[in-house]
Formats: C-alpha cells, sequence, structure tokens
C-alpha cells in the first residue's frame, strides 16, 4: 500500500432503479479490470491506497461504495445478494463485460456473492484478510466474536448498539479516525502495527473510513447486520472455477480459524496463509501477488 492518493476518476453511476452508485478507478484506462470490495467501516477510496501497484501490474482497479457508503444511494432491505446486481450493472456501464472481483475484510462476502451470484462475468475471485460465514463464526471464532455473531444473528438491535458505540469511539472525521488506529494498532501483531505506525498509511486508512460515514452511520451499520445474518448461500454452491483466498496467520481482527474452514468448504479455492502476516499487512505486503493471480 501507498499514500493517500486522489483520482481524477471518482464518480457515480446511476442504475436502472435510480440509484447512484460512488466509484474510484485507479491504474491504466486498458488494464485488466478488477473490482474491489471495499471493508467494514471503510469506502470506495480503499482502492487509492493501491494506486501505485495497480499502475505497476496493468490493473484497472475499480472501487465502489456499498449503499448508504460515500457516494452510493442508501437502498432500504438491501441484501448480501443484491450487489451482485449491481457490480453488473456497473461494469456494463463502464463497457466491462468480464471482470475480476476482489474483497477485503467484510468486502470479502460481497466478493463472494458475486462468485455465487454472476460467475459467468468474472475472471476470478479473490478473498482478502476475509470475514467468514456466521455459522463458521459461531463455530471457530473466538470467544468475543462467537458471542457477537451469536447474539447478534437474534437480536440485530443490540448487535447495532454495539457497532453504534465503537463508531462513536472512533469518531467519523479523519483526525479523529487516525488517532483511534494509532490506540488500536497496540492490539494488533507486529505486522499490521508496523503498517499502521506509518503516518502516511494511517492516514490514507482513515480518509477511506472517514468517507464511509458521509452520509451518516446507517451504511456502515448495515453491513454490521450483513455480516452476521446468513448470507443467502452456501460456499459449496459457488462454481466459480478461479477462486483465491489469502490470509495472514496473526490476523487479530479476523483470526485464521473460520477462515480456514471456509477455503475447505470452498470447491475451487486456492488458499495461501502467510505465517507471520496480520490484516491489513496481507494486502500491504503482497497486494503484486494478489494482483498476479487475479489476472490469470
Amino acid at each position: 500500500m501507498a499514500a493517500f492518493i486522489p483520482s481524477s476518476t471518482d464518480s457515480t453511476v446511476q442504475l436502472r432503479d435510480g440509484r447512484r452508485v460512488g466509484l474510484v478507478v485507479v491504474g491504466p484506462d486498458d488494464g485488466i479490470p478488477i473490482i474491489h470490495c471495499h471493508g467494514s467501516g471503510s469506502s470506495r477510496l480503499e482502492v487509492t491506497l493501491l494506486a501505485a501497484q495497480a499502475e505497476e501490474a496493468g490493473v484497472r482497479l475499480i472501487g465502489l461504495d456499498r449503499p448508504g457508503i460515500g457516494l452510493s444511494d442508501p437502498k432500504p432491505g438491501y441484501r448480501l445478494l443484491d450487489w451482485p446486481d449491481d457490480v453488473a450493472e456497473v461494469a456494463d456501464h463502464l463497457g466491462i463485460e468480464r471482470f475480476a472481483v476482489e474483497g477485503f475484510s467484510a468486502g470479502g462476502p460481497y466478493a463472494l456473492a458475486c462468485a455465487a451470484k454472476i460467475p459467468q462475468r468474472l475472471t476470478a475471485c479473490g478473498l482478502i484478510s476475509t470475514v467468514a460465514p456466521p455459522e463458521l463464526m459461531r463455530k471457530a471464532g473466538t470467544r468475543v466474536m462467537r458471542v457477537i455473531w451469536g447474539v447478534g444473528g437474534r437480536f440485530p438491535g443490540l448487535l447495532l448498539l454495539f457497532a453504534g458505540l465503537v463508531q462513536r469511539m472512533m469518531g467519523t472525521d479523519v483526525a479523529s479516525i487516525e488517532k483511534y488506529l494509532a490506540r488500536y494498532a497496540t492490539r494488533l501483531d507486529k505486522a499490521d502495527q508496523q503498517l499502521l505506525s506509518d503516518p502516511q498509511m494511517r492516514q490514507g486508512i482513515a480518509r477511506a473510513m472517514a468517507e464511509g460515514f458521509r452520509q451518516g452511520a446507517a451504511g456502515n451499520l448495515a453491513v454490521a447486520r450483513v455480516e452476521v445474518h446468513p448470507w443467502g448461500f452456501q460456499p459449496e454452491q459457488v462454481t466459480c472455477g478461479r477462486l483465491f483466498l489469502w490470509h495472514g496467520a496473526e490476523d487479530r481482527i479476523m483470526p485464521i480459524a473460520p477462515v480456514r474452514l471456509l477455503a475447505q468448504r470452498l470447491p475451487y479455492c486456492r488458499a495461501t496463509f502467510y505465517a507471520d502476516e496480520g490484516h491489513f499487512s496481507t494486502l500491504a505486503h503482497h497486494c503484486q501477488e494478489i494482483f498476479g493471480q487475479l489476472r490469470g
């Protein structure tokens, strides 16, 4: 990852139902298209942290805001399996027939939903430091995660209360989020601590997160609800033949145990586990490898 780089292609696409979807594009215009699904509490601006790597790899990296996030209009009752339809429509607007999709952290379920619903449009699907399905989180997550995913699935009001408290602690502007990240880094592994100790990196992540709160907290709270409820498909049903997963063994945000179970359940998954990497560092340190595999 590099420092935050503003993009001149930061814009919106209007869908057939009238909603706007925010997007930002980095990398060469004639590059291999990869659509990026951002993490929880973040936004389309995540891809600006990968602009230099995308340029070097010849990748046209397209970051999309989910409903109610950044520049994307909200959609009440939005479900995980609604996302692939939005992705396909944006790709049509951009004149892209086939493309790869990648999901980072809580963006992983959205990328996997594309692999489940529109495999004919995909050249590849990549899951990076991904969130696992709720049943696997309840089975193999940490004790705290088993409680959150268990209680949140049955009592969404409590989940939203908890998520709201975290967001108030973090703040919604760049400066407040930067301070929060500096404090939060002490709870992470060495690789993530080192990454977040870089002021430019920390500011770039904070900018992407602050943009996620452009319309308030509702959009991010909706994402939290999606994470703990059934996704609408089973991993065994995913037929995308080029499916990759990358995860750090030291990840303290999304522990590796439930992700290993997910990899075992995905029929065509080629999983790579890094012994000394964490949550953010997996993408930061292995971006070119990830792009290389998704390019094919």
